[in-house]
This record gives structure tokens, C-alpha cells and sequence, in this order.
């Protein structure tokens, strides 16, 4: 008896100092929920640059996933609610959900605002001779009208077919009904690779520079977690973390497509 009262005690003492430790332990978890991808596999940059700016807060992330996928669009709503998922990383366009608050800093360093083009690999020549944006405006360009690209494009005055499906598009770069698709750097590769049974390449001299940039987003009452993570951020900044990532995972491909060495035309 004298053993388990001894231990009663002992455990009546050590019960405050152990919730204690469960409380502080569970505050250096962040709960971040996440929509499932609809189609694309989950974001490993996004995990890694994530768990890297809670850990210079003392955090731990905890990634908590949608049961069910969701688009775009569907983000946008769920992230409105302030009730399902607390975080997303999206472009939106200025003040566009004034629900909805953002990080200061571009997660992907404006990567996806840069465009390549898609071309028949016997027009390469003609190609490499233009070297201002009003040269290739008279040329046919290729964009669905639902893109944001397509959108992008018509307003800097280039010209647009957008009524053919991806099919379509290629199949007119072969006959030259169209003279170039513009597509974004982190995808062409694989897209052209994908399309080597076709007399297709990406062109070697031009990039097209878009105003798109992704930012960390959450409803505005859960800005204590979005205050979080812009702390951790800037400080990943200032340490030279967020470049070093961004060369782990993206520096390769802008290396293997020659982004420095290229003509930008800059569009707004």
C-alpha cells in the first residue's frame, strides 16, 4: 500500500509540470490544413520551405490534407470559409478576396510567370532573328481563351488563336496554322518530351516574362498563423535559406534551359 500511495503522490505532483510540457509541446506544432491536389502529386518545395520557416520559429508543421481533391477555384472557396482548410499557396490578383490575407514574400521568385516557347523545330531560324516583343506580336501564338495567359497575351497586343483543345494546338505548330505555345518553365520540359513523336522543340533564345506570382494565403482570422509564417519567411530570406531551397529544387532546370543567357520580353 505504502508503494502505491508513494507513487499517488508522486504522480499528483508531477501532473501539473506534465501538462504543462503536453501544453508547450502542442504549441510547437503547427496544424496546417491543406487541399488535396487535383491532379498534380503534393508539393515537396512547399513542404520543405513550410517546415524550414516554422523551424525558425521553434515550430514543427503537422500537414493535415483534404479527404477530397480540390481545384483552384474550389481552393479559393473552402480557404473563404475560415472553417476548413488554413492555408493555400496561390495567384490571385490584387485584392481580389479581401477575405483572404497573403505573405509578403513570392514563393517561387516569379518562376512561374516565365514562359518558354513551343515551336516547330523548322521555324528555329526565324526565331533566333527576332530580338524585340513587337517583332513576334504579328505572329500567331497559341493559348486556350480560359488560360490567364490568354488574357495576359491579348492585352500586350500579341496575336491570339484560342479555339483549339491542346490536340489542336500542337497539330497546328506541325502544319504552320500557328507560329509558337507558350508554356511555363516549370512544366516545358516534360511537355516536350511528351510530344518528341512531333517535329516540336522549345525555342533557345526567347523567354516571356508575366507578372505571376504565388504567395501563402489564409483567411484573415487565422493572420496569427499567417504572422507566423511571414516571420519565419523574412527570416529565411535575411539567412539566405529561401535561395538556397529555391536552387535545390529549381536551379538545375532554369541552368538546363538557360533562363540568364536569354532575350526577356517583359509584359504586363
Amino acid at each position: 500500500m505504502m508503494k502505491l500511495y508513494n507513487f499517488g503522490v508522486l504522480w499528483l505532483l508531477l501532473l501539473p509540470l506534465a501538462f504543462t510540457s503536453f501544453v508547450h509541446a502542442n504549441e510547437a506544432i503547427v496544424n496546417l490544413h491543406l487541399a488535396s491536389p487535383s491532379n498534380t502529386p503534393r508539393n515537396h518545395y512547399i513542404h520543405a520551405l513550410l517546415t524550414l520557416a516554422f523551424a525558425e520559429q521553434g515550430k514543427q508543421v503537422n500537414f493535415i490534407y483534404s479527404i477530397r481533391p480540390m481545384n483552384k477555384k474550389r481552393v479559393v472557396e473552402e480557404l473563404s470559409k475560415a472553417s476548413s482548410i488554413n492555408l493555400a499557396w496561390l495567384s490571385l490578383p490584387a485584392n481580389s478576396y479581401p477575405d483572404l490575407h497573403h505573405t509578403s514574400l513570392s514563393i517561387y521568385q516569379g518562376l512561374h510567370g516565365k514562359r518558354l516557347l513551343i515551336i516547330n523545330k523548322n521555324q528555329q531560324p526565324r526565331f533566333a532573328e527576332i530580338s524585340t516583343s513587337a517583332q513576334l506580336k504579328p505572329l500567331i501564338a497559341l493559348q486556350k481563351q480560359s488560360w490567364s495567359d490568354y488574357d495576359v497575351l491579348i492585352r500586350n497586343g500579341f496575336t491570339v488563336n484560342g479555339e483549339l483543345d491542346y490536340k489542336g494546338m500542337t497539330r497546328a505548330l506541325e502544319t504552320g496554322l500557328a507560329d509558337y505555345f507558350p508554356r511555363s518553365v516549370s512544366a516545358i520540359a516534360a511537355e516536350v518530351t511528351k510530344l518528341q513523336h512531333q517535329n516540336l522543340m522549345i525555342e533557345p533564345t526567347i523567354m516571356l516574362q508575366y507578372p505571376s506570382h504565388y504567395y501563402f494565403y489564409t483567411h484573415k482570422q487565422n493572420d496569427a498563423l499567417l504572422m507566423e509564417l511571414e516571420a519565419g519567411l523574412l527570416k529565411l530570406q535575411k539567412n539566405g535559406k529561401f535561395a538556397q531551397l529555391y536552387q535545390q529544387f529549381f536551379g538545375e532546370k532554369e541552368r538546363d534551359l538557360a533562363l540568364s543567357s536569354r532575350k526577356v520580353f517583359h509584359l504586363n
